[in-house]
């Protein structure tokens, strides 16, 4: 039972590692996200971390996945409408009650 504890424990750390120390101004998360291969992955790793030779053309990285979503859809403009309100007179009178009921128990 202990050696499952440690284990998991080991694997947490390494996650929490992966996902928020940045290594040379990145994380590992976002190098793994720009690498098209499990191999491509560690050699940029690796060269990063012991530092490229100066003389060498610095090589292209492909964008990075965007993880944004945007809150609505992108929508076409319509005729600009003018509000309408559509209640009747009975759901007015339905508010009115239930406002003045909600005063009356604050008091």
């Amino acid at each position: 039972m202990r050696l499952v504890l440690k284990l998991l424990f080991a694997a947490a750390a390494l996650w929490a590692i992966f996902a928020f120390v940045p290594f040379g101004g990145r994380t590992l998360s976002d190098r793994w996200a720009t690498a098209r291969s499990p191999s491509e992955f560690v050699e940029r790793t690796w060269a990063e971390m012991k530092g490229s030779p100066a003389d060498a053309p610095p090589r292209a990285r492909p964008p990075a996945r965007s993880h944004v979503r945007t809150a609505e859809p992108v929508r076409e403009k319509r005729t600009a409408e003018r509000p309408v309100e559509r209640h009747t007179e009975a759901d007015r009178r339905a508010v009115d009650r239930i406002v003045s009921e909600h005063l009356a128990e604050t008091r």
